[in-house]
C-alpha cells in the first residue's frame, strides 16, 4: 500500500484510512448527540420533576392552612350552635371582618354583612369568646364595629360572682394596651382581680350574660370618687377576623323605645 502510494502521489492511503475512519466518525457523532441529548432531557427532567415538587409542597401547605381553618370553623360554629341552643331568642348572621382602618386608634373594623342581611346599627358583635362591639354604621352589603376598645362604647355589665353592676368604657391609654374597664363602682366595691365580667341587659344594647372579659385591678378614678376595675377582654380585638351580629333578641331596644315614647308625648307625639 505504501509503496503504491508513492507510485500514486499518496493518495490511495488518505482514501483507505478515509474509509476506514469515516464511519467511526459517524458512529462517534451519533454517539455524542445521544449522549447530549439524552443529558439535556436528563436536565430538563429534573427541573421539571422539582418544579412539580415545589408546586406539591405548595398544594400540601394550602390543604394543611385549610385544614386548620375549617377546624377552627366548625369549633367555632359548634359554640354559636350552643349559644343558639342556650338562647333561641338570638338571631344572628356571621360575619368577617374585610377592612380595617390602620389610623383608628380603637380598632374600628368593616365586616362583609349588611342591611341586605338585617343588619342594624347597634346590633351587638361578639364572637363564641365574648364581646366585641357594635354595629355603628350599615350599608346595604357592608357595616362598621365600633369596638368595645372605643370611648363611644358604653356597655352596662355586672360581675358574674357577685352581680355588682357598672358600665364598660375604655381610652386611648387603656386601648393601647388592648384593655378596658368596668367604671361607676363604688367605694366598697368587692369587684377583684380575677372576676368575669359579662354583660347586665340592662339598655336593651346587648343581651345579658355574654362573656366581656376578665378584671385584672381595680382603681380609683382620678377625677371621680367612684372606682373602676381595669378589663382583659376574652377577644383578642386587635386580630379578630370572624365574628357574629345578633340582629334579634328578647328586650332588643327595650329602653330606647320607652324614651323615644316618653319623647314623642312630651311633643305631643
Amino acid at each position: 500500500v505504501i509503496i503504491y502510494s508513492a507510485c500514486t502521489g499518496g493518495g490511495a492511503i488518505s482514501n483507505i484510512f478515509g474509509a476506514v475512519i469515516s464511519p467511526m466518525q459517524k458512529v462517534t457523532a451519533v454517539a455524542t448527540n445521544n449522549a447530549q441529548a439524552s443529558l439535556s432531557e436528563a436536565t430538563r427532567s429534573y427541573e421539571d420533576l422539582a418544579a412539580e415538587n415545589e408546586q406539591l409542597k405548595q398544594q400540601v401547605n394550602e390543604l394543611n392552612q385549610q385544614l386548620v381553618e375549617y377546624k377552627q370553623e366548625n369549633a367555632q360554629l359548634k359554640n354559636y350552635l350552643g349559644l343558639k341552643e342556650n338562647n333561641p331568642d338570638y338571631q344572628f348572621v356571621s360575619a368577617s371582618v374585610i377592612n380595617r382602618d390602620p389610623n383608628n386608634l380603637y380598632y374600628t373594623f368593616t365586616l362583609d354583612q349588611g342591611s341586605n342581611a338585617g343588619v342594624k346599627v347597634n346590633d351587638p358583635v361578639i364572637t363564641d369568646q365574648g364581646v366585641v362591639g357594635w354595629v355603628s354604621q350599615v350599608s346595604a352589603m357592608y357595616c362598621e364595629v365600633t369596638t368595645i376598645l372605643s370611648p363611644d362604647t358604653n356597655i352596662s355589665a355586672t360581675d358574674k360572682v357577685n352581680r355588682e353592676s357598672g358600665t364598660i368604657s375604655s381610652n386611648a391609654q387603656l386601648s393601647d394596651q388592648g384593655l378596658i374597664k368596668l367604671g361607676l363602682l363604688e367605694a366598697g366595691t368587692t369587684v377583684q382581680e380575677g372576676d368575669i365580667i359579662v354583660t347586665s341587659g340592662i339598655g336593651g344594647k346587648f343581651p345579658k350574660d355574654l362573656l366581656i372579659g376578665k378584671a385584672v385591678e381595680v382603681k380609683p378614678e382620678e377625677n371621680d370618687v367612684s372606682l373602676y376595675a381595669t378589663v382583659e377582654p376574652f377577644v383578642d380585638i386587635k386580630t379578630v377576623r370572624d365574628v357574629i351580629i345578633i340582629t334579634s333578641f328578647n328586650g332588643q331596644g327595650e329602653v330606647a323605645d320607652n324614651t323615644d315614647t316618653n319623647n314623642a308625648s312630651s311633643n305631643g307625639g
